[in-house]
């Protein structure tokens, strides 16, 4: 799996989540969904499907041990997070890709794209 740096612009945003009760990771989350968006997905279920449709790509990218969240889950844990932290996030990660033009992001957002 190769080291994106997406990760790290992320790994700040807090998990609402008891952890207790965790299955599936933040980031793993996170991850599919942005995938998802930029793929032109709408909605939750959208980008359920678009996990159990793509989940061999995305799992060179991320582990999704247990596999692809069901869409209430995605929901629920995108719904929860602090979108002032995700939209930092977001952007900052924005800023790299144009300031760094970063091979690995910009061909991970090329495929997503090209999944569409």
């Amino acid at each position: 799996m190769p080291d994106i740096q997406l990760f790290k612009y992320f790994e700040s945003i807090d998990d609402p989540r008891q952890q207790g009760k965790v299955v599936h990771k933040l980031f793993d989350i996170i991850f599919l969904a942005v995938s998802a968006v930029i793929s032109g997905c709408q909605g939750w279920e959208d980008i359920e499907d678009f996990g159990h449709d793509r989940l061999d790509w995305l799992r060179k990218y991320v582990p999704l041990e247990q596999g692809i969240p069901r869409h209430d889950t995605i929901a629920r844990v995108m719904s929860r997070i602090d979108m002032t932290q995700f939209q930092d996030s977001f952007s900052s990660w924005m800023k790299h890709i144009v300031i760094t033009k970063s091979f690995i992001t910009k061909k991970i957002i090329n495929q997503c794209r090209q999944m569409a």
